[in-house]
């Protein structure tokens, strides 16, 4: 918890303290809880601390000056006042707690840690990527990317995982690992023609900034060499017919331009399974790359098409009709 929400928490505390609570208890053994007690010895408000209480074994903690218990030691309690020691853990802390808690006690929290999508599969792929993602169009991009291959495992769908612009393989990587750590067999086959920018096409191919080329193939081969992955080189608006005959579990568009995202999506707008998805990294955004407004455009048809589902603030189109 940082600094500004820590003193959010102690304002709150010591306001329902100041008012005439009585009794007060943490949740959580962490260092919020040392800090908040401190606070409260400075203020002479520690009095009114019943107990910390905890998930993992107590044990005795002397230097915290309260008792720390276990959570199901509530029962014995009635607190005017619960007090979340935590901000990404919040939910689990009151989770564990709401069972023995008598009443409609006050909780306090602060923060907004709960809100981060935690997943641990999720987070080691990502933390052990030697060539980072940079699915980052919009800010959960390879978060959506990632739950739609858990949905489509969910279901157990067949077929191939596209992607098309590369780059260094980073995202390749990542959907490759995570395929694997699901136990499918999907194969996932990569587009980019590793020559830079096509030719504009279209008044709408407005993207071409230098440091999205990347022409070194053999690297990314070389990267990606002992994956279930198939790259296929050359310009995208040839290339993408190459799945003409393939089932598509999940697509991810990220070519940054109009051209070759229509050539993409003419191809896997037929070809996605019911259940699948169709995911690009610039439909929507929030304040960077404003010239993939193309891809975004050549996406704009799916809108109207009842066979895909869309979630505004996303870039997930997902198939749930034939």
């Amino acid at each position: 918890m940082d600094g500004g929400n820590l003193a959010k928490l102690i304002e709150d505390v010591e306001r329902e303290l100041l008012s005439g609570a009585q009794s007060v208890v943490l949740l959580g053994l962490t260092p919020v809880t040392t800090a908040v007690l401190g606070k409260l010895a400075g203020s002479g408000l520690l009095k009114q601390v019943t107990s910390v209480h905890t998930a993992e074994k107590p044990g005795a903690r002397p230097e915290l000056t309260v008792p720390v218990r276990a959570m199901d030691a509530l029962a014995d309690l009635a607190p005017d006042v619960v007090v979340v020691a935590a901000d990404d853990e919040k939910q689990e802390l009151l989770s564990a707690a709401l069972p023995y808690l008598r009443g409609a006690p006050r909780v306090i929290v602060a923060g907004y840690g709960h809100l981060t999508f935690r997943d641990a599969i999720f987070e080691e792929e990502g933390a052990n990527l030697l060539v980072p993602s940079l699915a980052n169009g919009y800010p959960h991009s390879l978060t959506h990317l990632y739950q739609c291959l858990v949905n489509a495992s969910r279901l157990d769908l067949k077929g191939i995982v596209a992607e098309f612009g590369m780059f260094k393989g980073g995202t390749t990587m990542f959907l490759s690992r995570v395929i694997e750590r699901l136990g499918k067999d999907w194969k996932v086959i990569g587009f980019d023609s590793f020559n830079g920018f096509p030719p504009r096409r279209s008044p709408l191919d407005m993207y071409d900034h230098p440091d999205c080329v990347f022409t070194d193939v053999g690297s990314v081969k070389q990267y990606l060499g002992d994956r279930n992955v198939e790259i296929i080189e050359g310009d995208i608006v040839v290339t993408a017919d190459a799945l003409r005959d393939e089932d598509i579990v999940v697509s991810f568009v990220d070519t940054d331009n109009y051209s070759s995202a229509k050539a993409a999506l003419e191809v896997v707008r037929e070809r996605t399974v019911v259940g699948g998805a169709i995911v690009f990294d610039h439909f929507t955004g929030v304040d960077r790359f404003r010239y993939t407004l193309g891809e975004r455009m050549a996406g704009s048809v799916l809108l109207d098409d009842p066979r895909y589902f869309h979630l505004h603030g996303t870039g997930v189109f997902y198939r749930q009709a034939i």
